[in-house]
């Protein structure tokens, strides 16, 4: 955690010809315009990289007279799903590195941007042929989210705390393990009844979709208070990179969940 590493800011001092001492190196801290600026990159790789699949699978698939949806040209649609499956398993690799260590190496951050951007276009050009619109508002549902939780932690309506932070890692741990168990039984075949593919939805999956849907909204107050944090207490400016980072796999995080229970809306 970048709060526990720079509790105090070491410097070191540097030594020049024998007998001689030079001024200590002044180390470069980190702003939260240099939080912005990053983040701001990463979301419009991603958005540039989800384009790109998004484009490739909506020229591809195509609704029928029985509002089914079926794929017209089989190369592009391959391609696409080729590029969505290496993003997810960039992805997966990423987030659980960044369990482990922060995120402050900018090629690593713009790979996971990139990599979630190629499936997210995928996913998102297949909802949008069954349910027109609900990409549009599954955009503006985050945009809206991200900025209602940004107002209440300015004003310091929400802010974290021990049992705040206790609560949301265990909850977070949680997800992880449902979401594993659900890949790892999916790649097996095998359909635990946990997230409703067709957007009929019974009521534990309405209950797990809006309770991840929340966990993912609160859990940027954990990563604004790390941001401030960082920044009144002089982090290298590498950590600029870590901010930024959290902020992009939350809003990517947060869509997917939007996503999906926009999608439950839409049921029948």
């Amino acid at each position: 955690m970048v709060k526990t590493q720079y509790n105090e800011q070491h410097m070191g001092a540097a030594y020049g010809p024998y007998g001689q001492m030079t001024q200590a190196p002044q180390v470069q801290t980190m702003r939260i315009d240099d939080v912005i600026v990053r983040t701001v990159a990463l979301v419009a790789a991603t958005f540039v990289a989800a384009i790109l699949t998004y484009s490739m699978v909506a020229d591809a698939i195509a609704t029928n007279s029985f509002g089914e949806t079926v794929i017209t040209d089989s190369g592009a649609f391959s391609t696409a799903m080729t590029l969505g499956t290496v993003g997810a398993v960039v992805g997966l690799g990423v987030m659980i590195f960044s369990m482990f260590k922060p995120i402050t190496n900018p090629f690593v951050a713009f790979v996971y941007a990139i990599g979630q951007g190629l499936l997210l276009g995928g996913v998102s050009a297949f909802f949008e042929a069954r349910w027109p619109g609900i990409v549009v508002n599954a955009l503006l549902a985050t945009i809206l989210v991200f900025g209602a939780m940004l107002a209440l932690y300015k004003f310091r309506i929400l802010k974290n705390s021990p049992v705040f932070t206790k609560v949301m890692v265990g909850a977070g741990i949680g997800i992880f393990a449902l979401s594993m168990v659900n890949l790892v039984a999916g790649l097996f075949g095998l359909d635990l009844g946990l997230f409703a593919n067709d957007g009929n939805a019974n009521a534990l999956q309405w209950i797990i979709a809006i309770g991840i849907t929340l966990w993912a909204a609160f859990s940027f107050i954990l990563d604004f208070d790390m941001i401030e944090y960082s920044a009144n207490n002089g982090a290298p400016k590498k950590y600029a990179w870590a901010g930024a980072f959290g902020l992009t796999a939350g809003l990517i995080f947060l869509y997917w969940n939007l996503l999906r229970l926009l999608s439950y809306f839409q049921g029948d």
